[in-house]
């Protein structure tokens, strides 16, 4: 993915979260008695709700709740606590949905995006359900959310759909905007690249957004802040070359250098000279004269390499203390 193809990414996020956004206030203002200002509505007033959206209104209330108490902004936490509540939300599904893209293409799921109604999984749905489940823009979010609960076996933190940070579900006309632009098709090969989640969870928050944070304070005031100001996704070329020296240097050396990894990792620093000592075998003492060689010569030099025990693949432990999206666990796996 080069730097044309992230910044239309940059740009599909940038509308995405938008839409998303004003979605989600308006559901908020029109249905569950939340405004953008703080005001919330007592339950007891909000009679048009049926009871699975009486259910959604009071988990809604809760995480308000909580995230008001987290707040050191007094009167405006309640505010705050709102717009977070949307942000949250707004970042789930554009999450989710992006992730079924990146399934789609994998053949993890069958076709339920790319064609929105017309797309071959739904058609499928349609002829097993029949009709009994209302219109077609309902049937069609019960076929969503049940590939949610389906891959929530195996990502649960993603797509649980009984999570607080993704209680709600864009509608009809937002969810048709929404898949308009997923599926633009200037991008329709990057759902094919493991990279795209990590650009869409980057690309979320805007450059603008980590500089007003910084001005407003000199250290995060909040774990939200603290993640937005730090979370970078690794390009790909980084992720090759610090993998590439870290568990391909530790195979390479295994092997004693017969191994494919020395053609496939791009970015594996190897020497002119390599020497692969044996068992109890120890590196000669560098000659008194070699010392004050300048570091050019001294890389002509022989680098003897100690032995290490051969390993089965299996057993070799790897350490990510940043781990985001999995990329250099995708990588370290291939």
């Amino acid at each position: 993915m080069d730097k044309q193809v992230r910044s239309r990414l940059q740009k599909l996020v940038s509308n995405c979260r938008s839409l998303l956004d004003k979605e989600f206030t308006a559901q908020l203002q029109m249905i569950y008695g939340m405004q953008p200002t703080g005001r919330i509505d007592e339950l007891s007033t909000l009679t048009h709700l049926d009871n699975e959206q009486y259910r959604i209104a009071t988990l809604l209330r809760d995480r308000v709740n909580h995230l008001s108490g987290l707040s050191s902004s007094g009167k405006e936490a309640s505010r705050e606590a709102v717009q977070r509540l949307i942000r949250e939300q707004a970042f789930t599904v554009l999450n989710r949905f992006a992730a079924l893209k990146m399934c789609e293409e994998r053949e993890i799921t069958q076709e339920c995006v790319k064609n929105g109604y017309q797309s071959k999984g739904f058609q499928l749905f349609l002829a097993t359900c029949g009709s009994g489940i209302g219109d077609t823009c309902q049937r069609y979010v019960v076929f969503i959310k049940s590939i949610f609960d389906e891959l929530s076996l195996d990502l649960g933190i993603l797509f649980d759909r009984f999570s607080s940070f993704g209680l709600l579900f864009p509608r009809e006309n937002a969810m048709e905007k929404l898949f308009a632009e997923l599926n633009t098709p200037e991008l329709s090969d990057i759902w094919k690249e493991d990279e795209a989640i990590g650009w869409v969870y980057q690309y979320f928050n805007s450059k603008e957004e980590r500089q007003a944070m910084r001005k407003s304070s000199s250290a995060p005031r909040n774990s939200r802040e603290l993640a937005v100001r730090n979370q970078f996704f690794t390009p790909r070329y980084v992720v090759q070359f610090l993998t590439d020296n870290t568990l391909g240097r530790i195979w390479y050396e295994i092997t004693r250098g017969d191994t494919a990894l020395k053609e496939r990792c791009e970015y594996l620093v190897r020497r002119p000279q390599e020497v692969f000592l044996a068992e109890g075998e120890n590196p000669p003492d560098m000659p008194e004269e070699d010392r004050d060689k300048s570091q050019e010569e001294l890389l002509k030099e022989p680098e003897y390499i100690p032995y290490r025990k051969i390993k089965v693949p299996r057993e070799i432990r790897m350490l990510d203390p940043a781990c985001g999206s999995m990329h250099f666990g995708l990588y370290a796996f291939d």
